[in-house]
């Protein structure tokens, strides 16, 4: 399930994605995401800048959403040149 966070006047959506398969004990996680102003329309081309992490692993969806939320932050930060 999609969630969100606010950063700087930014919204931060993230999705935790299985790395393989069906859900298992020890499955891993990816994540995938995108950063917004609050009222942006995701789907119009600018209005949103996407981002995903498909090599490295993650033991958990909570481990995947919280390194999300980082490379969006991180992401924001470059952005809006505070980074």
């Amino acid at each position: 399930m999609w969630d969100k966070i606010e950063h700087e006047g930014f919204e931060i959506w993230v999705l935790p994605v299985l790395a393989y398969g069906p859900p298992a004990p020890g499955t891993l996680y990816h994540f995938i995401g995108y950063v917004c102003r609050h009222g942006a329309n995701a789907h119009i081309a600018g209005q949103s800048k996407r981002f995903q992490e498909f090599v490295e692993t993650f033991h958990s969806e909570d481990e995947a959403r919280d390194a999300g939320y980082r490379a969006g932050r991180h992401l924001l930060d470059t952005i809006v040149g505070n980074g």
